[in-house]
């Protein structure tokens, strides 16, 4: 049944079938295309999700414990170091105040004597006690600070004579001696503490390059892998809507019942189409196609 004609356009019964049979196949397949991309980014998350915990993690977690023993290791060192550099500039200033003691009393100069014994007891006190742990030798210094230097006072002396300027002297030469030892112990824990130090700081940054090359490492195959597993999900997409797109659609056979090929009429006609003329073009052009001379 004819609807409507515009020109040469006629529109039919079958031609409305076929344009709906092609907007509800189209719009049937964008719901399905829909669904499935859900249920594919669902499943590629999840995917991406297990990458999350690379297979190296228990490698680098060991090389971050590692490294984290280490700083711990090269805080104290470096804690110990700035320690002995104190208290060696600190008996160095004592040695120099035992010093000035000598010559005070050697010069019967009380005050000076008793000034200068003051300010080496307070540089004493200065003093940290460390604890002798190896690799480190004792530095004497917490027995020092117990004893003290053993100096007495100018009056007990009495540097107005040789015999106490001579005991002053004495005493002031013991505790030097105990001063000097106590300082030997602490330049040599000094520079070992310095060692330990610069070896500890060359294995930190070594391990530290190490596991950031590590860490990056796995974020580039993280990334790699990423990449790949959503490409495979877009390819596995297009394929499956390239395969709806493929699927007989009901616009296609209605189509295909209203515009029937064409049934040849007659020898000429078949002969027409072999080249790729019909009736009404040769008879339009008024001369024979080429495979009809053949019967001119």
């Amino acid at each position: 049944m004819t609807i409507s004609s515009l020109g040469s356009t006629t529109t039919t019964a079958l031609t409305i079938l076929a344009q709906a049979a092609t907007n509800a196949v189209g719009l049937s397949q964008n719901v399905e295309l829909d669904q499935i991309d859900g249920r594919m980014q669902d499943q590629l998350n999840q995917k991406i999700a297990a990458l999350q915990t690379p297979p190296d993690a228990a490698t680098i977690s060991q090389t971050e414990s590692q490294l984290k023993q280490l700083q711990q290791q090269g805080s104290t060192v470096s804690k110990q170091t700035s320690q002995y550099t104190a208290n060696s500039n600190v008996l160095s200033e004592i040695q120099n105040q035992l010093t000035a003691l000598q010559t005070a009393a050697a010069q019967g100069d009380a005050t000076s004597f008793d000034n200068g014994l003051a300010v080496a007891n307070t540089e004493l006190s200065n003093l940290m006690a460390i604890p002798p742990t190896a690799p480190y030798q004792p530095d004497h210094v917490l027995g020092l600070q117990g004893s003290g230097f053993g100096i007495q006072s100018s009056s007990t002396y009495d540097l107005s004579t040789p015999a106490g300027q001579n005991a002053a002297q004495a005493d002031i030469q013991t505790a030097l001696n105990l001063v000097s030892q106590a300082s030997a112990a602490t330049t040599s824990n000094e520079l070992v503490a310095t060692s330990l130090s610069t070896a500890l700081s060359g294995q930190i940054g070594s391990l530290d390059t190490t596991l950031q090359q590590d860490e990056q490492t796995d974020q580039m195959q993280l990334a790699a892998q990423t990449a790949q597993l959503t490409q495979q999900t877009q390819d596995q997409e297009h394929l499956i809507e390239l395969a709806l797109g493929n699927t007989t659609q009901l616009s296609t056979v209605l189509s295909q019942i209203e515009n029937p090929p064409q049934t040849a009429t007659s020898a000429f006609d078949v002969l027409s189409s072999a080249v790729g003329a019909t009736a009404s073009s040769y008879t339009s052009q008024g001369s024979s196609p080429p495979i009809l001379s053949l019967f001119a």
